[in-house]
Formats: C-alpha cells, structure tokens, sequence
C-alpha cells in the first residue's frame, strides 16, 4: 500500500456502531481526530473519532462511512494518503445562520394582514 500506512484490524462494531480497531503499530498515536480510513483497495470505510486504551498499543473507535460494517469485521484498514485526510464532513459548518427576507404576515394599522 502504497502512500498509506497500515492502522490495525477491525476487531468488532460497538453498541454505538462505531468500529473498534486494534491498532498494528505505534504510529497510531499519531492518527488525529476525523483521519480516513480505507481498505486495502482504497475504498473509504470510516473516519477516527478517538483513540483509547494504553498508549503504547492503543484502540481505534472509528465512525463507519459504510452500511456494510459487519464485512469489515477482521479487515486491515489503512490512513488514507495526504491528498484525501483533509476532515471534510467532520468541520462545522458556517454561514447557517444567514438572515433571509421575512415573509412573515404582520397585521397592518387599518386592520389587514399583509406581506412584512
């Protein structure tokens, strides 16, 4: 694999539904938050939420990105390369609270309603 470093085994899915990885090597302390993970042909599988456990030789909980989670079960996933580990889908968006145009109907002073 080519460009992607190997990250563990997936042993189970949790009762959240989050995958629980078992990390393979110690550089899984250096996986971030929202890092992808992909399966050995490249294919997007989940992102990582946290790592937890000993240090040395942490678990990965991972949000699966896939319905077919169980497949995946005894699987080797990788951190995909740097061109696809940018966090989309994990940032926040802005601009929500964009204000629009009332069109709420507000009585008027000689008693109708209308546009406001």
């Amino acid at each position: 694999m080519k460009g992607r470093g190997e990250v563990g085994e997936v042993l189970h899915i949790s009762r959240s539904g989050r995958m629980i990885i078992k990390s393979s090597s110690r550089n899984a302390a250096a996986l971030s938050r929202g890092t992808l993970l992909v399966d050995a042909k490249g294919r997007s599988v989940a992102r990582v939420v946290e790592l937890i456990g000993p240090v040395d030789s942490p678990y990965i909980s991972a949000l699966p990105l896939t319905d077919r989670v169980k497949k995946y079960i005894g699987a080797r996933l990788y951190a995909a390369g740097p061109d696809s580990s940018s966090n989309r889908g994990m940032r926040r968006h802005e601009g929500k609270g964009v204000e629009r145009e009332s069109k709420k109907k507000s009585k008027r002073e000689d008693g109708e309603y209308g546009e406001g």
